[in-house]
């Protein structure tokens, strides 16, 4: 792989036009896109229009979430790789459990930032459990190899670096009745393509985990 072009718009201030012609005259075979939110709406208006995505697979972080598919609305372009949260779509009980709570508790369907949010909490909570206190480096000790359970599963803190195993949905955009959806999608843990420990005790010095 050769990336052929790099555009780097200011955050929430992308000139949409000059972005687009640049990436257009470089004539990628494909699109890594990591803009969201108001910068990825203006970018998609504008790739749209000038036909920068016919023929090209895109390649987009973020993309999937309901955040920032539902503004795209009827925008949203079809069969575009992204990462996401089809929460709609995911029936494990535990999930399906907190979805019902949120939806009663605030009147409107989770977000990206609903489910990371309510993840977060359990794990401080699960870390103060374990170490049966608030103070930080007891916490820090109680964190290291800390498992819980969440409405994605079971997610770990790795002793060897202390990366947490939460994973992601991977999927395609769809274009659907004016909305755009998450289809195809996977979930792919953060167990199954974080480096492994002996990786991890190569490239990062001990002290820094200790």
């Amino acid at each position: 792989m050769e990336f052929v072009e790099e555009q780097w718009p200011a955050l929430n201030k992308i000139d949409a036009g000059v972005t687009v012609r640049a990436i257009e005259s470089a004539k990628p075979d494909a699109i890594f896109n990591v803009t969201f939110g108001g910068d990825l709406a203006a970018f998609v208006r504008e790739g749209n229009l000038r036909g920068l995505f016919e023929g090209r697979d895109v390649t987009s972080l973020l993309t999937g979430e309901p955040e920032y598919l539902e503004p795209l609305g009827e925008e949203t372009p079809n069969g575009w790789i992204v990462t996401g949260y089809p929460w709609n779509d995911i029936e494990k009980p535990e999930h399906k459990k907190f979805v019902k709570a949120y939806q009663d508790r605030w009147g409107e369907n989770p977000k990206t930032g609903s489910l990371v949010g309510y993840v977060t909490f359990q794990a401080i909570a699960a870390a103060i459990e374990k170490g049966k206190t608030v103070q930080t480096e007891l916490l820090l000790q109680a964190f290291r190899g800390l498992g819980f359970e969440s409405p994605l599963g079971t997610i770990y803190f790795r002793r060897a670096d202390h990366q947490s195993t939460m994973g992601a949905y991977v999927g395609r955009t769809l274009l659907r009745d004016g909305k755009g959806e998450m289809v195809g999608w996977r979930y792919v843990s953060g167990q199954d393509v974080l480096p492994g420990p002996d990786v991890v005790n190569k490239i990062r010095p001990k002290d820094d985990i200790d």
